[in-house]
């Protein structure tokens, strides 16, 4: 029978070690960051009975301080022990802790007298200044195999001896192996007769192997919706119990029906299968799920702006929650930051400096995530510019014959369009941009 190793030792500084131990529960690595470190194990093989140590390499600069979980993620519900740089405060245990394992100021950790039920993921977290990394091992203990002994009693004769073992009436399998299971039978012949038993039936107890979970994340749902969890582990007599974890929460059995998810149930979900015979227990990876609510409407500001060539044009376009990503559309083609536009770091912001008057149109803030994608109402810019290019039609010079009809057109590049005015010297003729003009007299030329 396995003893129970006792319970988590007691601390006067256990109030500011579970603030501690929270605040680390809470942060994330950095955005993009991988572990700057790797787990090594040593012994590679680790066998029920035997100690093991898992060591950081190389060993994290800046500490303070670090904490083992017995899962692959790191939740309070599996923690092991917090060990602070602080001399004080040292090792603090946590639910997981069940008295054989020794942390120390470097990450490693020790675990003593293994179990074959402490196979599975052990996850490190290594809190640093502003920042936590972690990292994971799967460990497997090897146990030494159970031994199998069968006894054949044949019907008594003279001179029999059922003490001996040497007479083929006791079979041993030392250790036992999972494909020794099956049916056995004893065979008893004399000189006059052979006669054999009923079936004797050998179960090995073993695995799980491997647990996976259906459908495999990484899962992005909207909020509303039906999922269902499945659990199952490879190679394992008898069969195993299941256990599901989220945060704080477990569910016993291999499926987990979420009916209508809600963004509360975004997360990290982990399958625990374990062996009722030798309390062996295998971990799932780490399901990722993520419940997005559809998105709303975006919304840009100004609608409509109006700016002369060379000033600026800033838009800024309001998202709704759940949003991942925000592009911005120029008559239904993408803008991309360089040159004249720049994007804020959220791209929320859109800003051309100096704007051109080919920067005038229609614009649409578009938002997208997981599920779904919207855009918003047209935001009309206008530049103004000009007049430049003012041009006559026909071009002069002109020779007309009296009594001739002259049409003038004027034209110029700009935005809005301009007003026309003709003069002759210092007089004023017409407004609007053409000039009709009857030449009855020498005397208009000019």
């Amino acid at each position: 029978m396995v003893q129970r190793a006792p319970g988590p030792r007691r601390s006067p500084w256990s109030a500011t070690v579970l603030a501690a131990a929270l605040l680390l529960s809470c942060l994330p690595p950095a955005p993009g960051q991988a572990p700057l470190f790797a787990i090594r194990q040593d012994p590679a093989a680790a066998r029920a009975g035997g100690d093991v140590s898992f060591t950081l390499e190389p060993v994290p600069g800046d500490i303070v301080l670090c904490s083992w979980f017995r899962a692959p993620v790191a939740d309070l519900a599996f923690e092991i022990f917090n060990y602070f740089k602080v001399s004080e405060l040292g090792q603090t245990n946590g639910p997981a802790y069940t008295g054989r394992e020794t942390g120390a100021a470097d990450c490693s950790m020790r675990i003593s007298r293994l179990w074959q039920n402490d196979t599975g993921v052990y996850t490190v977290a290594v809190r640093h200044p502003s920042t936590t990394t972690i990292a994971s091992i799967n460990l497997t203990v090897h146990g030494p195999g159970d031994t199998v002994c069968l006894l054949c009693s044949p019907p008594d004769t003279a001179g029999s001896d059922a003490g001996q073992c040497d007479d083929n009436r006791t079979l041993t399998v030392r250790p036992a192996q999972r494909g020794d299971a099956g049916a056995y039978v004893c065979q008893v012949s004399n000189a006059i007769s052979t006669n054999r038993s009923d079936d004797a039936t050998v179960t090995v107890a073993y695995g799980p192997d491997a647990v996976t979970v259906t459908p495999p994340g990484p899962l992005d749902l909207p909020a509303g919706s039906p999922v269902t969890l499945t659990c199952a582990a490879t190679a394992a007599v008898p069969a195993p119990r299941y256990t599901w974890f989220f945060g704080v929460t477990q569910h016993l059995g291999a499926t987990w029906v979420l009916d209508r998810l809600s963004l509360a149930h975004g997360g990290a979900y982990v399958c625990q299968a374990t062996n009722p015979h030798s309390g062996c227990s295998r971990n799932s990876s780490r399901l990722e799920l993520r419940v997005w609510e559809p998105l709303t409407q975006p919304v840009v500001t100004p609608d409509n702006v109006t700016v002369t060539e060379n000033e600026t044009i800033t838009l800024t376009c309001r998202s709704p929650p759940s949003t991942q990503t925000v592009a911005w559309l120029h008559h239904g083609a993408l803008v991309s930051a360089g040159g004249r536009f720049s994007l804020s770091p959220d791209n929320h912001t859109l800003t051309v400096r100096p704007a051109q008057r080919g920067d005038a149109g229609i614009y649409v803030c578009q938002v997208s995530n997981a599920i779904s994608t919207n855009r918003s109402d047209n935001a009309t810019v206008t530049v103004t510019y000009g007049p430049d290019s003012v041009t006559i039609t026909p071009p002069g010079p002109l020779r007309l014959r009296l009594g001739s009809r002259l049409e003038l057109r004027c034209a110029a590049a700009a935005a809005p369009p301009p007003l026309f005015a003709w003069a002759r010297g210092n007089t004023s003729l017409a407004a609007g941009s053409r000039l009709c003009l009857d030449f009855g007299d020498p005397g208009q030329a000019g």
